[in-house]
């Protein structure tokens, strides 16, 4: 176990570029609490807001958004979305609101940055006094909050859970359900967007659990034979690879999407990842999402890059796993734009300002490609006991 001294328990600058919200500053001991418990990883649960910083958030109106007292908060501006720098389509999402007596906000799910008719291009889970048409709890111009639930007390903190699974759409205000709606606009995909509108707004502890297909593990046909590794699929369903450089080539083929996987490194310093967006059969040639749990003096100064790091592109901006332990790493990408997390919490938001190319080596590549899970070196051994991808 290494190391690291007390003073990084202060703020901590980020040295990466391309994204003006990476350049926040956070407290490290914070960042590696915010890792979510073992249970919630192996279900796919990951954080959109770390409670100190707004990556992986821009702001597509006018409102004074801002970070305070571990929450996103806004109280003046003009009516608009705080948003997720991806967008999601089927997930389950959980998220913490604070509003004062008049306010209205909401919550919009599968949205455009600047939604223009809550019936057809956005479902806005409302958040508003018991006179607004559609209080607390409902779907604006779609469903009204059910009479058996509850308005929320003000200046109080309350719980929304929201399932999306293809046209199904249901949502709960506290443990109690308060919609239910089937949808007939073929909404299918979209940002994830905070609203300021009138009064004081806040908002902490959102959740997200991408839905989607599992290949690990159990389903070694959805995989091409092992190319310079080792490739073993044990009893459990979980692969394991050994040596390198090669790589295991997924059938399946992903553009816009998601990547979670879980995997254990079998030996120290272990370099490993998972490519994406690859041209078939070409050797890892696509985007790599690092796994290097290494670190040099401390967890801000990664190993090659880090885990997480979409590799020579975007370094983690810290280390947040460990060696010997299962990693659980999630991957979204939506054209340019590409996001990771590491234990549950947001450690890469990049976007690819190349010019287009089908090679991705020489710039930006959005086709729809394989996956490649990398063994890197002839000392490499690390077993992948989940992967899930999804679209988005």
């Amino acid at each position: 176990m290494r190391l690291f001294p007390a003073l990084l328990s202060g703020l901590c600058a980020l040295n990466m570029a391309s994204n003006t919200n990476a350049q926040e500053s956070f407290k490290l001991e914070e960042l590696l609490a915010a890792r979510l418990s073992d249970a919630e990883l192996e279900q796919g649960w990951i954080r959109l807001f770390d409670g100190q910083t707004m990556l992986g958030w821009k702001d597509a109106g006018k409102a004074n958004w801002r970070v305070q007292d571990g929450a996103l908060q806004a109280d003046e501006g003009e009516n608009g979305l705080l948003c997720t720098t991806v967008p999601f389509s089927n997930y389950e999402l959980t998220i913490e609101f604070k509003a004062a007596e008049k306010t209205n906000s909401g919550v919009f799910l599968r949205t455009p940055l600047k939604p223009k008719d809550p019936a057809k291009d956005c479902f806005e889970l409302n958040i508003a006094p018991t006179d607004n048409p559609f209080p607390t709890g409902s779907f604006v111009y779609r469903q009204k909050v059910s009479e058996q639930v509850a308005a929320p007390k003000a200046n109080e903190w309350h719980t929304f859970r929201v399932l999306l699974d293809g046209a199904k759409t249901s949502a709960w205000l506290d443990g109690k359900q308060t919609v239910h709606y089937a949808d007939t606009t073929d909404l299918r995909s979209g940002w994830i967007g905070l609203q300021f509108r009138e009064g004081p707004i806040a908002f902490r502890n959102i959740r997200i659990r991408p839905i989607g297909e599992t290949l690990i593990p159990g389903k070694p046909d959805a995989f091409l034979p092992g190319v310079k590794v080792d490739a073993t699929w044990d009893a459990n369903g979980s692969l394991t690879i050994v040596g390198g450089r090669g790589h295991v080539e997924s059938k399946a083929k992903l553009g816009d999407g998601f990547v979670q996987f879980a995997a254990k490194t079998l030996v120290p310093n272990v370099n490993s990842g998972v490519f994406f967006r690859c041209i078939p059969g070409e050797d890892m040639n696509g985007y790599e999402c690092q796994l290097h749990h290494g670190f040099k003096e401390n967890r801000l100064q990664p190993v090659d890059s880090g885990s997480g790091a979409i590799f020579r592109r975007q370094a983690a901006r810290a280390v947040l796993s460990d060696e010997g332990s299962k990693t659980h790493i999630t991957i979204v990408a939506h054209g340019p734009r590409m996001a990771t997390w590491v234990q549950g919490v947001q450690v890469v938001d990049w976007e690819d300002t190349r010019k287009a190319d089908a090679n991705p080596r020489k710039g930006l590549r959005t086709e729809a490609g394989s996956l490649m899970l990398q063994g890197h070196d002839p000392e490499c051994k690390v077993r992948f006991e989940q992967l899930r991808i999804g679209g988005i």
